[in-house]
């Protein structure tokens, strides 16, 4: 089990998910600069020494609170165990829709909010969250889509690349629109899967000559 697990199991029940919960709820209410560990210790019930047990600072405390965080938007996405289980349409469309509803939640949407407002002060922080949100989901997506080129299903040079392809024509103009406070255009979500899943698959996917009699 590497640290980032280790931490992950530790923190789901008992004093480190407490510390964890006033953490995000301070962080989310007054940013990361305005939360002191003391303020973090008496939202969660605990001494200061108990948090510094488990959190060495209040980076790593917020690097703790974010994977987290993103780790349940994360375990939400629908990625397939096995690429041989689903169609490569089927799957990026359910890839597709579960993705744009966790970059559209209040959670995700409140998050990156403080985290760009708090990058001026603490830049340390725009590592942290990418490497715990979106390049973990790129990662994951272009990790099947490996699989996918592996099974003759996709004609890929470059996953990453196209996986970011997909992530981004999927995002479309709806999460800028979230961010500004603005009605995201989620009620054609439908329209805006089938899109991207369509437009990847004419660029991308092989297609396998159907053999006579069939």
């Amino acid at each position: 089990m590497n640290e980032i697990d280790r931490e992950q199991a530790v923190a789901t029940h008992g004093k480190p998910a407490q510390v964890l919960d006033a953490a995000r709820a301070l962080f989310v209410e007054h940013g990361f600069g305005a939360s002191s560990m003391d303020a973090i210790a008496a939202r969660a019930g605990v001494s200061k020494a108990t948090v510094y047990a488990h959190y060495a600072s209040k980076q790593a405390l917020f690097a703790a609170t974010t994977r987290r965080e993103c780790r349940r938007v994360h375990e939400r996405m629908a990625l397939p165990d096995d690429v041989g289980d689903l169609s490569l349409s089927r799957a990026l469309t359910d890839i597709g829709h579960s993705f744009l509803q966790a970059i559209l939640s209040q959670q995700n949407l409140t998050l990156l909010r403080m985290v760009a407002a708090e990058l001026p002060r603490f830049p340390e922080l725009g590592p942290i969250f990418y490497d715990s949100a979106p390049g973990l989901t790129l990662a994951s997506v272009s990790g099947y889509l490996e699989q996918a080129r592996s099974h003759g299903l996709v004609d890929l040079p470059d996953c990453r690349l196209a996986a970011g392809q997909f992530l981004g024509a999927l995002r479309g103009d709806s999460q800028i629109r979230a961010l500004l406070g603005l009605t995201p255009d989620v009620d054609d979500a439908e329209q805006i899967v089938d899109a991207a899943v369509a437009m990847f698959v004419a660029r991308y996917a092989i297609v396998t000559p159907a053999r006579d009699g069939r």
